[in-house]
């Protein structure tokens, strides 16, 4: 478990440091506004990320009142973090990152070269800015460590962590922005950047599961769909205008789906909780709760709504990642521990969505964008802790609104202009060409889009429940290569085409089997859960794409593989346990 490589952490001696730092705010930003008086200094030195990112940290600990023993702390928060399996993948020219105060100094260097520089009030003010987003960072990764000690006290640490989060606003002069009010959105904010290793992300999930009351499970729970889905959003949008193809595009919806493996799984795992929490809200009536719910369940739905209303038998396969949830070796193949706990929750999620799809529909026009307001499905984003960079960035200018935070981004209502006004000028920047600033103006079309096909699904699977004519879904047939005849009424059924196969063994593609692909990139599309199944041959591997489900099985086509190895034959079984026919394959025992 990701605990295990960072049990020594000791919490209570980070928090203390961190209220050090909050009681030794003036003179800490007196020395960061010193590191920002940097006109004249070289382009190397104003872009060198790592020796800026090192003299800032020295700001907050060569403070003569930091002991001995906490100097030591200096790194250790970032390091458990790694450990535990959040180490960022490096994506070279990409920021992919906790928010970094470095970086900031950085983009605030260049906006000041591009326009003019600062006197000492504005530098001022961006270190009390650069001060924030240090501690947000330290706070975020403090958050992660809630169970390091165990789940008993978790939610108490999680308060200490709230008390100090509400100290650092109320220590901070009123023209700075207020980037997160709430220590439960810090969760998803620290798990934002990629990373390599996949299996952390639902270890986090198991262990909100333990420890936390119902409320602040909850709030965590909303907070990483209602992130999730904007990001989504965010991704399908920059493909729409990048490839100029609408958003119901056929290639756009196959991308889609095969590349969000683990967004998709991670959902799941959060919708659950929130469609349970729903139905409760709906049966005692309480409106309040019932429409902050819908909301986020709206949202997180929102980038594939017909896959999570209406084909939740494809969607199951689209969420499995095999690499976490398939077991094999030298016997049985069978779900790991984490794959049976998916697939539980799959279980769920199809039952609650069968039986509320009807309400939501009810609830779901309370989110529909309107014209010259807000609305969450129409925010730009890549990762969420670029939210938190957009409004420090803001915070040079004059015009900077400092009383909304990352939690408004996300909130549903309202019918004035100002939070419309506060995301559309995120990116309205004095350096920034008014031509590049066209491009991210809000896109009020896009958000209208959104919900239509919301509001569309879930009117469409109300709808068939009622009538109990939902869209047919077809078979994927394995056949033994020994004796496919066994059962003659599969020959009628056409083999799956070539297209859908991936191979890096060259024999296998010589012999039209499978269409060639380096082996590097099969085991790391492996990896991010792009695969139906997969399997060492002779000569390489070998993997079936999950486009098959769209494009055939979700139009009501049966196909079949014959000679498919047993074990692979086992695990495809698992991965799409619904819509396999494989007679002599028995399903996995609970």
């Amino acid at each position: 478990m990701a605990g295990e490589h960072s049990a020594a952490v000791p919490f209570q001696a980070h928090l203390e440091l961190l209220q050090l730092f909050l009681a030794q705010r003036s003179p800490i930003v007196e020395t960061i506004q010193g590191l920002l008086n940097a006109q004249g200094k070289p382009l190397q030195y104003l872009q060198d990320a790592r020796l800026l990112a090192r003299q800032f940290e020295d700001c907050f600990y060569t403070l003569t009142a930091i002991s001995g023993e906490q100097s030591l702390l200096r790194g250790q928060l970032r390091e458990a973090h790694w450990g535990s399996g959040f180490k960022p993948r490096e994506m070279p020219g990409l920021h992919n990152d906790l928010v970094d105060p470095a970086q900031m100094m950085i983009r605030g260097f260049h906006l000041w070269g591009q326009t003019r520089w600062p006197g000492r009030n504005g530098r001022v003010r961006y270190a009390h800015t650069l001060f924030n987003l240090y501690l947000i960072r330290c706070l975020e990764l403090l958050v992660m460590r809630l169970w390091d000690a165990g789940a008993d006290g978790a939610a108490d640490r999680l308060s200490q962590i709230q008390r100090l989060l509400d100290r650092l606003w109320s220590s901070s002069p009123a023209d700075q922005p207020v980037l997160v009010r709430d220590a439960r959105w810090l969760i998803p904010l620290a798990q934002s950047p990629t990373t390599e290793q996949l299996a952390p992300y639902f270890e986090v999930e198991e262990r909100i599961a333990a420890g936390l009351s119902e409320q602040d499970r909850i709030e965590i729970h909303k907070a990483s769909v209602q992130m999730a889905g904007g990001h989504l959003r965010s991704q399908l949008r920059h493909y729409c205008m990048k490839h100029d193809v609408a958003i119901d595009d056929h290639s756009l919806v196959l991308i889609t789906r095969n590349s969000n493996a683990l967004d998709f799984a991670i959902l799941i795992q959060g919708l659950v909780p929130l469609l349970q929490a729903y139905e409760q809200a709906c049966h005692r009536d309480d409106r309040q709760d019932r429409l902050a719910l819908a909301g986020a369940i709206c949202q997180g739905i929102s980038v594939d709504p017909e896959l999570f209303v209406n084909r939740v038998d494809l969607l199951g396969p689209y969420t499995m990642i095999e690499a976490l949830f398939v077991m094999e070796g030298d016997g049985p193949v069978a779900y790991t521990p984490m794959g049976w706990r998916h697939v539980q929750l799959l279980r769920d999620y199809t039952v609650l969505m069968s039986r509320l799809c009807k309400s939501l529909h009810e609830d779901c026009p309370s989110f529909r964008p309107v014209a010259g307001a807000y609305s969450p499905y129409g925010v730009i984003y890549g990762f969420s802790s670029n939210l938190t960079e957009h409004m420090a960035l803001k915070s040079l200018t004059t015009d900077a609104v400092t009383h909304f935070s990352v939690e408004d981004v996300f909130a549903d209502g309202g019918t004035g202009a100002d939070r419309l006004a506060w995301v559309d000028g995120w990116r309205k920047l004095p350096h920034i060409k008014e031509e590049v600033q066209r491009l991210f103006d809000y896109p009020q079309q896009f958000a209208a889009d959104i919900f239509a096909r919301i509001e569309q699904a879930l009117r469409k699977r109300s709808a068939d429940d009622e009538s109990r004519s939902g869209v047919q879904t077809g078979r994927l047939h394995i056949l033994p290569a020994a004796a496919p005849e066994a059962r003659p009424e599969a020959a009628l059924i056409p083999e799956l085409p070539v297209r859908y196969f991936a191979s890096s063994d060259r024999q296998i593609v010589a012999a039209q089997q499978a269409d060639f692909c380096d082996q590097t990139r099969l085991l790391h599309d492996r990896q991010e859960g792009m695969f139906a199944v997969s399997y060492q041959t002779s000569g390489g591997w070998t993997a079936l794409t999950k486009d098959f489900l769209t494009d055939l099985l979700g139009t009501g086509q049966d196909v079949r593989i014959v000679g498919l190895p047993a074990a692979a034959a086992a695990a495809l079984k698992l991965m799409c346990p619904d819509l396999i026919a494989a007679p002599g394959i028995r399903p996995p025992a609970a």
